[in-house]
This record gives C-alpha cells, structure tokens and sequence, in this order.
C-alpha cells in the first residue's frame, strides 16, 4: 500500500467517479476529531491525548537535521497543506461541491496539525485518482495520497455484510483512517530521518494504533474496524512474493494491531482473550508490547510537539 502507482490520465481523473462522498467525508471529520485532540507526548493512554504522538508529518529525508529551538523543540518552518490536483475541469457540479467539501474538511484537518506539531517543510496531504487501489506516501512529493479506488475497493468489499450504507461507511471510514495514519508514520520517518529498528512498516502501523486507541470508544472502533479489514484481506493464496513484501502478511498485521490494542487496557480489552480473538500466549506479552511501542514513538516525536 506505499508504493506510489502511476497517476491516472487527467482526462480518466475527470470523468471517474470521485468515491462514496459520505464515506470520505466521514473519514474527515474522523481526522478533525483525533487532530483537535492532539497533545504533547507521554500522556497516558486511556484519555484523549493519546493522539498527539500520532499525527506528526514530517520534513525532507535530504535535508539535514532540524535545528532545535528553546528546551530541544525544533524550529517550525513548514505547514500541513491540502494538494491540489489536475484533471479536475470536467467535474459535474455535485463533483464539484463534493470537492469543495473534501478540500474545506482536509483544510481543516491541516490547520489541527499545524497548531500541534513543528515542521522542517512543508507536507501536503489529499485524495487522489489512482490507476488501482492504493494509499501512499510519495517520498519525492512529500505528500500523503488515498486513492479514491482505495476508498471504494473497501466499499465495495463490505457491501454484503451490513444492512445499510451508513454501517458500511463508518467501517470504510474507520480504516481509511487507520491508513492514513499509517502512511503519515512513513512521512514521519523519512522527514524527521527516524531510526527503525525492525521492520517500517511494522512500526508505522503501531503509531496508527497509538494515534487512534485514545480510550474513546470511536477510536477503539477505529482500531478493531482496521484490524478486521487486515484479517478480511488473507483469502487469496499466498506465493513467494507475498513472504518478500515488506509488509507482514495481513493475518500478522491483524494479530500485531489487537495486541497492542489489548495491552494498552487489558481490563477493557479482555474479550479479546476470552473469545480465542487473541491467543492467550500472545496477550501476555501485549502490555510490555504496547509499552515499548508508546516509549519509543514519544520520545521519537517530543522534540516535534509545538
């Protein structure tokens, strides 16, 4: 899901369909709510300000190492901004105020961003058209991209398990939102120039979980939802390329992501364990799991919180 796919033509970009409308917009006010409860590393999980680590964009991987400012802050020199797009001239007019929507909600998501967190340059962050479904970071654009067909690849895929559409676009929206955190960790580690000890991908997805499992019940939700479309996602047959991929396979990514869940609150969290969900092996290890994770992105991220 990182790697950027070649851009749709302009000419296909206009006259394909731009998505549920009320599943990305949806996704925004998610996005709105978690940014609006941004804080400063090291509060404790269990409260809303569990998001701050999370949503920290990031500076060029070229560049060379942020000047620090004041107590180890560093300087803030760039700015969340929505990315503008071509292809756009032939949109109907309820594209077009589709459009104006996504772009007013992304402005704001940005605005959120901007009040909580320094950075080096700027970072764009949107929708796009894609040849296939996809989320991306673009390493040389500094841009994170959810691609409208991932959007709908995911509507579609649920469609026939629940009875009504606004079921089905809050659980599309909980994982749009998941992996938009997801890519924004890539950002993170490239512009900041982050150490990874293991696998990137791994660790962005625990910054996901700790940007989102905030002890509310919407972000609990926002987590269990992501993790299901992971387990949902392991029907095809596995080949080689599969066990290459720089991922974990989906099944391990759904294992991974509950367990941090389950240790950040094992009491809230103990029908996991009970149902076979989680096996118990691994959730005694889940607690020091969530731990390690939740140490190492706060002091990552501190010198970045406004």
């Amino acid at each position: 899901m990182d790697t950027p796919p070649q851009p749709a033509q302009a000419g296909d970009a206009a006259r394909a369909r731009r998505g549920p409308a009320a599943v990305l917009l949806l996704l925004l006010a998610a996005l709105a709510l978690t940014l609006g409860a941004c804080s400063r590393p090291g509060d404790k999980p269990g409260n809303q300000n569990a998001d701050a680590n999370a949503a920290t964009p990031a500076p060029s991987p070229a560049a060379s190492p942020t000047p620090q400012t004041g107590a180890g802050k560093a300087a803030d020199r760039g700015d969340f901004k929505v990315a503008r797009h071509e292809g756009e001239d032939g949109l109907s007019e309820k594209e077009r105020a589709e459009l104006a929507d996504e772009t007013k909600s992304l402005e704001e998501a940005a605005a959120e961003l901007n009040k909580a967190f320094a950075l080096p340059h700027d970072i764009f962050i949107g929708f796009d058209e894609c040849e296939e479904p996809n989320a991306f970071y673009d390493l040389d654009k500094k841009e994170v991209v959810i691609c409208y067909q991932f959007v709908e690849d995911l509507y579609e895929s649920y469609r026939g398990d629940y009875r009504s559409d606004d079921e089905i676009e809050e659980v599309v929206g909980n994982a749009t939102t998941f992996v938009f955190f997801h890519e924004v960790g890539h950002a993170l580690i490239d512009a900041y120039d982050l150490p990874v000890t293991g696998r990137e991908e791994d660790a962005v997805d625990q910054l996901s979980v700790l940007v989102l499992a905030d002890g509310s019940e919407e972000g609990d939700r926002t987590v269990l939802d992501a993790a299901r479309t992971f387990s949902r996602a392991t029907d095809a047959e596995l080949d080689e390329l599969a066990f290459a991929d720089e991922h974990s396979l989906d099944r391990q990514r759904f294992y991974n992501i509950i367990c941090l869940l389950y240790g950040q609150n094992e009491k809230k969290f103990a029908s996991l364990v009970n149902d076979g969900t989680l096996p118990e092996g691994r959730a005694e290890r889940c607690p020091d799991e969530y731990a390690r994770a939740r140490k190492a992105w706060d002091s990552l991220l501190a010198p970045y919180v406004k």
